[in-house]
């Protein structure tokens, strides 16, 4: 291929995603809540990668985010080996070693890393779930019907690299979602489950006790619940349980388009909640400083 006629379609690919980012705002106000909650009861029934039927939850007791005791002296999750020969799930765990827990040191990103980047996303868009998403994205006018810009557009708003402060370079939307950082002595994020049930199994998460649970019919929950992470406490998280790593993506991409910085009503199994997304701006970009469920 050209080398010329190369760079000229990737910087046409970068403005158009930038171009889009900066016009959803307008587009966004056309979609209802019916049809989001329509939407996502859809999402979940194409979820083909869930993994609920190869886990099991052990909710134990009932806590607050005041209590100082431990409500659940056993894991909140036992994941058997058909969870993690999950196509996505697989790769979800291949980056768990590319990111540095501390959001206060700078991080590089290596070629091959990138490349592990890339063949997730490249493995999620080949998804029901994700395909309906683009789908769904693309007739309301949020997204091109390109799949090499709906890839970009992804790639921009979870995988950028910013800063949360200190002028530090050790952070992105996807880290802090479906990993977990440190950031000055406190947790941030941890909205994973696979994630939270390998640090349990590590001995590196410890749960503590559920504050709410949403039941999704056999396809999951949703959890707010109480833990410590590499002996530190968080009052107050939230996750879902079960679903797959696409969904939690395909979800929280949604509603960060649609309602950025506010409640988005959905639901899932007849039930309704609502996705929290902040949107943190680094130069000149929209990324996603944090997604999560709300019940």
């Amino acid at each position: 291929m050209d080398k010329k006629f190369w760079m000229t379609s990737i910087v046409n690919r970068f403005y158009c995603v930038c171009y889009l980012l900066e016009i959803y705002s307008a587009e966004r106000s056309k979609i209802t809540d019916k049809e989001l909650q329509a939407f996502t009861e859809e999402l979940l029934k194409k979820d083909v990668n869930n993994a609920a039927q190869h886990i099991q939850i052990n909710y134990q007791g009932h806590t607050k985010s005041s209590s100082t005791s431990d409500e659940a002296p056993q894991p909140l999750i036992v994941i058997r080996s058909q969870a993690l020969q999950i196509p996505t799930i697989s790769k979800l765990r291949l980056l768990y070693d590319n990111y540095i827990r501390d959001a206060g040191i700078n991080e590089y990103v290596t070629p091959a890393e990138r490349a592990e980047e890339n063949s997730l996303l490249e493995a999620f868009m080949a998804t029901p779930v994700m395909k309906h998403t683009m789908n769904f994205l693309s007739n309301k006018g949020l997204v091109s019907r390109d799949p090499k810009v709906q890839k970009d557009l992804l790639k921009q708003i979870w995988f950028t690299m910013y800063s949360r402060g200190g002028g530090k370079i050790g952070s992105s939307a996807f880290e802090h979602v479906f990993l977990g950082e440190l950031k000055r002595g406190e947790i941030s994020g941890m909205h994973n489950w696979v994630f939270f049930a390998t640090e349990e199994a590590q001995r590196q998460a410890d749960y503590l006790g559920y504050i709410r649970k949403l039941d999704l019919g056999g396809k999951g929950a949703i959890l707010k619940l109480h833990y410590k992470w590499s002996n530190v406490l968080k009052p107050v998280g939230s996750m879902f349980v079960g679903t797959s790593p696409e969904l939690e993506m395909a979800l929280y991409t949604v509603c960060f388009l649609v309602h950025p910085d506010e409640k988005c009503q959905v639901r899932m199994a007849g039930k309704n909640f609502s996705i929290r997304t902040h949107t943190y701006r680094y130069r000149g970009k929209n990324t996603i400083g944090s997604a999560f469920p709300e019940i």
